[in-house]
């Protein structure tokens, strides 16, 4: 006799491109009117590969379903091209030595500004 176990697996998902936002403004990231998806996270970081990475770090730990390398490809896949040189100063055409540098490196008019990137998704148990 067996006994059928289930296993918790990524179904659908999307993934976008926040922009850049300033800490103090940035609205969230969640679920809208009539949204398909019960699951959101999001990430920030100085470049946008440093937030697609940051996403994904949150997205595993608050995930069921196990965060394997396929899962990874898959996201990648489907944001595409991601940009891991352009900083968020680059980004807002600040000239270098704007401002102080703080203990991080980044300097004080760009602390509270990061590249922001959002996952929503859905999970579905199948047999496992």
């Amino acid at each position: 006799m067996s006994i059928a176990t289930k296993k918790t697996v990524l179904a659908d998902f999307v993934v976008e491109d926040l922009g850049v936002e300033y800490s103090d403004y940035f609205r969230g990231y969640g679920p809208g009117p009539g949204s398909k998806y019960s699951n959101y996270t999001y990430g920030i970081g100085d470049t946008e590969e440093e937030a697609l990475e940051d996403c994904m770090e949150m997205m595993a730990q608050s995930a069921e379903f196990n965060f394997t390398e396929d899962v990874e490809r898959r996201i990648r896949e489907a944001y595409g091209d991601c940009d891991g040189e352009t900083t968020v100063a680059d980004y807002l055409d600040l000239e270098e030595g704007e401002g102080d540098d703080g203990a991080d490196g980044r300097d004080d008019w760009s602390e509270s500004a990061w590249f922001h990137v959002g996952i929503a998704w859905n999970e579905k148990e199948v047999d496992g």
